[in-house]
């Protein structure tokens, strides 16, 4: 699968989505509220259709996120692993509020991201499907 990128502009939402490596990194930008969960929501329902792998959100550039993002952060580790790199002060203090720290990891680059979330041995662009075993919050995962 070749990267792809897609942008959204200056605005809040997705600023950048594209595949790095055996992860897909989708850049969040500006203060997201209910005004533009759904951008994020729609760019990470094509992400799941057309890529296999795990997801990293990159909130580097990210001012504000309540729990909406929270939500959908959490529905899509129920698909896919997850993790999150660039989290700033109030988004960390959320995660760990909310018990949510662990299921959402941080690291501090995609690429420290990519080496936590992928199996050594399924690196480099595979675009095998995520079957290497349940990590699902609620302990259940559908087969295909």
């Amino acid at each position: 699968m070749s990267s792809q990128h897609q942008h959204d502009g200056d605005g809040p939402g997705v600023s950048a989505s594209v595949q790095r490596g055996s992860v897909w990194v989708m850049e969040l930008r500006g203060e997201l509220d209910v005004a533009f969960i759904g951008r994020v929501e729609r760019a990470t329902a094509e992400v799941l259709r057309r890529f296999p792998g795990p997801l990293v959100y990159d909130l580097r550039h990210l001012g504000f996120a309540d729990s909406l993002l929270l939500n959908h952060l959490l529905a899509t580790r129920r698909q896919r692993p997850v993790g999150l790199v660039g989290v700033n002060p109030f988004v960390a203090r959320m995660l760990s509020v909310t018990g949510t720290a662990e299921a959402l990891p941080t690291f501090p680059s995609p690429e420290a991201a990519e080496a936590a979330l992928v199996p050594r041995q399924s690196r480099r662009g595979t675009s095998a499907p995520y079957a290497q075993g349940c990590r699902c919050l609620d302990g259940r995962h559908r087969q295909n």
